[in-house]
């Protein structure tokens, strides 16, 4: 544990301390758990390769936010990676078609961190986000 010293506004202040008592929880507790419930989600919770990627999401207005949660991989794509994908569980994949099928498996999976992360930042700041039904993968 790490002892910090903050100022806060009074009314911010008292909110803290009456949910506290309410909760009849210690005042640190309930101040950490809501530091906790509002900063943004870690990176390191992002595989390291997609990082890079993900990362410009948090300077992202929720407009911005909210066209990455809704992006979908190509349909063409998405038929060529299963295409690939099929092919490989036959054993006919050639080198060449290895290295595409592991670049559309890339682009499929940053674009599912980087909806899901959007998608974690819009409800940190308040917005509804549509379910996982609600949005289309495909295009």
């Amino acid at each position: 544990m790490q002892a910090v010293t903050i100022k806060l506004p009074n009314d911010i202040y008292d909110q803290l301390r009456r949910t506290a008592e309410l909760t009849k929880q210690p005042l640190d507790a309930v101040i950490a758990q809501s530091l906790s419930h509002s900063l943004s989600p870690l990176l390191e919770e992002i595989p390291t390769d997609y990082q890079p990627d993900v990362f410009p999401l948090l300077e992202m207005s929720d407009r911005t936010l909210q066209q990455e949660v809704e992006r979908t991989f190509p349909s063409e794509a998405w038929s060529e990676y299963e295409t690939l994908l099929q092919r490989k569980k036959e054993g006919s994949l050639s080198g060449v078609e290895q290295v595409r099928l592991d670049e559309l498996r890339y682009q499929a999976d940053l674009l599912t961190f980087r909806k899901a992360y959007a998608a974690v930042l819009l409800k940190r700041r308040g917005h509804r986000v549509p379910t996982v039904a609600e949005l289309p993968l495909i295009q």
